[in-house]
């Protein structure tokens, strides 16, 4: 995407402020005294002052740390937890800034004023009723963050390219990571490409009889307003008896999605996955959803399957002919072993017992080791399952989770069979 040359003064300026802002966050990492002596890793004081960035430096930045606080493929797991803190609830715009946006024939079929139930770096949501007794969910953008974001993004592209230009990262994908965030980052701009994703999940999920995804107004809905059902008690949720029975359907709904239908949501945190007080689970906010090629999802399906049964050297050949191309000098029988390892460490583990994020890491730590980088395609199934792993980890630890995904891997490598004999 070409910069228009008019943006050039502004995004000096702004260049300039965030240049300063980072070099201030950084000399505040390394001179932590306190935080050293305490013990606190590097990492997470890096994260810290990061996330301290991030706030001062507006709603772009704000969502890019989010983004980034779940990419454990690109920062180390302390500095991603310190991120994380970046989910925070943030204020909601005025209710009468937020009305100015609505669209005319929406705020003519309102029979009252909204009420703010929950406010984000791009949008906020509030309670509203039609005149006909409907309750509805109203989600509208943040004025003028388009822009911004599109200054910021332009950016952090810039930079990536740069920064690969540096002897000791040539060769990692840096610009493609810094392509990935900024498609994350603008698809949760899209409002009407949310509807969609929230109609196809709503679709994809329909025979999950405990997952609830609210369903879409489309006839209200524009670039920067987005309407659904209101979904009452989602302030409460996770409180329920039945939080367990919950959290094991979200779970479920999110293989159905990784090895069936391949189209995923990558941002099930706790403000968009409620478990309701009844056993079920409602999930909401699809601005970070991906559609994985259906050779990824077979690959991703067959790989799982895999590591179930420990085959480590067979989980190697999968990730191997899904890698992106990396340095010179890789090593494809070093990863070969350190794979069979890894693979054999994980097998039959209990959520309580295993540690996803470790994993993730370790995986691809062992890439880069040997001179690979990772495949979107295998980035993106593993970061929904990362987001909402404390979740699980809270509320089922004796889950096995394998055995738990077991049937939706055969009911993808099944699908693979009934695809591979069509004409």
């Amino acid at each position: 995407m070409r910069t228009d040359p008019r943006e050039a003064p502004a995004l000096i300026v702004r260049a300039a402020r965030i240049g300063a802002v980072l070099a201030l966050a950084l000399l505040r990492a390394v001179t932590d005294v306190r935080g050293l002596v305490a013990g606190v890793p590097p990492a997470a004081l890096l994260g810290d002052r990061l996330a301290w960035a991030c706030e001062r430096l507006g709603p772009a930045f704000i969502k890019i740390g989010q983004l980034l606080s779940t990419r454990v493929d690109i920062a180390p797991p302390a500095a991603c937890r310190a991120l994380a803190r970046l989910r925070d609830h943030v204020p909601p715009l005025a209710v009468p800034v937020a009305a100015r946006a609505l669209p005319a024939h929406l705020a003519a079929r309102l029979s009252g004023p909204l009420t703010p139930v929950a406010a984000g770096a791009v949008a906020c949501v509030y309670h509203g009723r039609l005149l006909d007794g409907r309750e509805i969910a109203v989600k509208v953008r943040r004025p003028r963050i388009a822009r911004l974001i599109a200054r910021d993004l332009a950016l952090f592209r810039h930079g990536a390219r740069l920064l690969q230009r540096l002897p000791g990262l040539r060769g990692a994908p840096l610009a493609d990571v810094a392509g990935q965030l900024g498609d994350a980052l603008l698809a949760q701009l899209d409002f009407l490409g949310e509807a969609r994703a929230l109609g196809r999940l709503r679709a994809n999920l329909r025979d999950q009889a405990a997952v609830r995804v609210p369903g879409v107004l489309e006839e209200f809905c524009r670039p920067d307003v987005l309407v659904m059902e209101y979904v009452p008690g989602l302030e409460s949720s996770g409180r329920g008896p039945d939080r367990k029975e919950a959290v094991v359907a979200a779970l479920r709904a999110v293989y159905h999605m990784l090895f069936v239908d391949g189209f995923v949501h990558c941002d099930l945190h706790p403000g968009n996955l409620h478990p309701m007080p009844d056993g079920s689970v409602v999930i909401v906010d699809a601005g970070f959803s991906r559609q994985l090629t259906d050779s990824g999802r077979r690959a991703f399906a067959t790989f799982f399957y895999r590591m179930t049964r420990g085959e480590g050297a067979g989980c190697a050949e999968i990730v191997l002919s899904t890698v992106l191309g990396g340095r010179d000098g890789q090593d494809a029988r070093g990863f070969r072993a350190d794979m069979d390892e890894l693979v054999r460490a994980a097998g039959g583990s209990r959520i309580g017992e295993f540690d996803l994020v470790s994993f993730a890491v370790r995986l691809f730590a062992i890439q880069r080791k040997h001179g690979y980088y990772a495949d979107p395609q295998f980035v993106f199934p593993i970061l929904s399952l990362i987001v909402m792993e404390g979740t699980l980890r809270e509320a089922c630890p004796d889950v096995e989770f394998q055995t738990e995904a077991l049937p939706f891997v055969l009911r993808g490598l099944m699908r693979r069979g009934e695809e591979s004999t069509d004409p």
